[in-house]
């Protein structure tokens, strides 16, 4: 009973968060209406993202921020005023930054299946050579008998195949 009410005390209501983003949003309203500009390729990521735990939006989100910094700098450089707005998204440089924030967002997450694809193939190759070195121990120790229909074959790769190895 008490674990279920631990639980409760630390549970957000979502006005929780989203009353105060609203009215640092006012507060900072420059500020504010340059980032949302700025982060519509994260907004895109957003609606397009069907991936678990939204990964796809984290990452463009993430390295979109970082593209931002430039706008963010120049807004707050000439005094962060509603008349501001206009000239700092005016910035070609700026548009250049966020956006290939954004893009390397999208390329990073793209490339995370075939490179994790890799990691855990060889992960798995090590893993198998580790139990069939294991197996061979046992069979030296007790006999081929041992090893049963069931025996493991690890395939040499190609290197070591040629004599490299």
């Amino acid at each position: 009973m008490a674990a279920a009410s631990q639980e409760g005390i630390f549970k957000l209501k979502p006005w929780t968060i989203a009353v105060p983003v609203i009215l640092l949003g006012l507060f900072f309203l420059p500020v504010s209406v340059v980032l949302l500009a700025a982060h519509v390729p994260t907004i895109v990521a957003r609606i397009v993202d069907t991936s678990p735990g939204r990964r796809l939006t984290i990452t463009v989100g993430a390295m979109n921020l970082l593209g931002s910094l430039y706008f963010l700098d120049q807004i707050i450089a000439v005094g962060a005023g509603i008349e501001d707005i206009g000239p700092t998204l005016a910035n070609s440089f700026g548009w250049l930054y966020a956006l290939t924030g954004a893009g390397a967002g999208w390329v990073l997450f793209g490339m995370m299946t075939p490179i994790v694809t890799r990691l855990a193939g060889a992960q798995s190759a090590l893993r198998l050579r580790r139990v069939a070195g294991a197996q061979d121990k046992l069979v030296a120790e007790w006999g081929e008998a041992v090893r049963g229909p069931y025996a493991m074959r690890v395939e040499a790769e190609e290197g070591e195949a040629a004599g490299e190895g």
